[in-house]
């Protein structure tokens, strides 16, 4: 799974770059190409809560190989000469919204996969493969694209989700189905049936599972420095560090999850950092306030985009948490929750400084706001965290 997953990403990021060029090359409008780069992510806050459960409802596995061979196929489609792009959209948005179960399917596996002393370092492992295997994609995107042509970047696309497919279908053991049936009540002592909790509900009334996602939701804040990167870099008086600061965001959270896993060992001891370190990835933000220059923007981006590896170890912690029954469920909402988070904060940061007509003193407002909502949730998780502490105790 940790191949497959690695290869498809930078498929993924590989083909993102070829759609965008050749929708450009055929309409010359930055309009539609933004619009159809757009179509990569949207479809995630539809098909998430839809159908993430069928990762509950059928053997994972089996979730997993059909979803590739379904998008192995719409790639293929889309990758022939001259499709029009009325239907190249089309099938974009059907290849992102299977991505949904697919991944669903797949992060509800791996506690199942993995010893539980193994669990934390391989979700670490797979959160950096995936931003390695992103940026390694997008930066030969241009390359490659130009050496060989936007068809055949797509073609190497569908080849990543045949690889995963068959890589999934002879190494992944076959599980039953987590809630097959997805059993709509069950027997409580007293020999009456109750309904059973869905997803949501479990969620916000699990103290740990409520908290974790509330300082995961704080991503919306971290990402508004991303969503203003442009201008950014025009105020600083140097338009050539849009991609830097761009780049910054995957770079250091890389670097982050290592150095955090390599010095924090135990895995306690790393779900108590969690809360800190989600209140520290917002804190440096405040420093834009001063307007700083290029190197302190650099500096002040480094030291939050460090902190921001909070979010393996929370990764890890909802994976532990979350029973085996509602992972898929749970996921699909908590990813669909995650990416309007980020969307939503790179927008709301593009109106703010719009009106206030200051991209720096947005970005310091953003970290402001986000420093004591991480505070907040930082105390909840602490609080919840003890709690389950003194119970083991007892």
């Amino acid at each position: 799974m940790w191949i497959a997953s690695t290869v498809s990403t930078a498929g993924d990021s590989l083909a993102t770059v070829a759609l965008s060029l050749l929708v450009f090359s055929r309409t010359q409008s930055p309009a539609w190409t933004a619009a159809v780069y757009a179509m990569t992510m949207l479809p995630t806050l539809v098909s998430g809560p839809m159908l993430a459960w069928l990762a509950d409802r059928y053997p994972r596995r089996a979730v997993m190989v059909i979803c590739a061979w379904l998008q192995a196929l719409l790639v293929t489609l889309m990758a022939i000469p001259q499709m029009p792009l009325a239907v190249m959209i089309v099938l974009l948005v059907m290849v992102q919204m299977i991505a949904s179960p697919f991944l669903a399917a797949q992060e509800a596996t791996l506690p199942s996969a993995l010893p539980p002393e193994r669990y934390n370092d391989g979700v670490a492992l797979f959160g950096s493969s995936v931003d390695v295997a992103q940026m390694a994609g997008l930066a030969s995107a241009g390359f490659i694209v130009t050496a060989l042509s936007p068809q055949a970047a797509l073609a190497i696309d569908a080849a990543t989700f045949v690889l995963v497919a068959i890589l999934v279908q002879v190494s992944v053991q076959r599980r039953p189905a987590a809630d097959p049936l997805a059993r709509a009540s069950k027997r409580g002592e007293t020999g009456r049936t109750r309904p059973k909790r869905n997803a949501l509900h479990l969620i916000f009334s699990t103290p740990r599972l409520r908290s974790v996602l509330g300082l995961r939701l704080l991503a919306g804040f971290a990402m508004v420095p991303a969503g203003l990167a442009v201008p950014l870099s025009v105020q600083l008086g140097a338009p050539w560090s849009s991609g830097l600061i761009l780049a910054l965001e995957p770079a250091t959270n890389v670097v982050g999850v290592a150095l955090l896993y390599r010095l924090v060992r135990d895995d306690r001891q790393r779900d108590r950092l969690i809360g800190p370190l989600a209140v520290l990835s917002l804190v440096p933000l405040i420093g834009f306030a001063t307007d700083p220059n290029l190197v302190w923007t650099v500096a002040l981006l480094t030291i939050a985009g460090l902190a921001g590896a909070f979010h393996t170890p929370a990764r890890a912690a909802w994976g532990r948490v979350m029973p085996d029954a509602y992972r898929g469920r749970a996921h699909g909402i908590a990813r669909t929750a995650l990416r309007a988070s980020q969307g939503g904060g790179m927008a709301i940061g593009g109106t703010v400084a719009q009106a206030l007509g200051s991209i720096t003193l947005t970005i310091a407002g953003a970290g402001a706001v986000g420093a004591l909502l991480a505070i907040r949730a930082a105390s909840s998780w602490s609080r919840a965290n003890n709690e389950v502490s003194a119970d083991v105790t007892l």
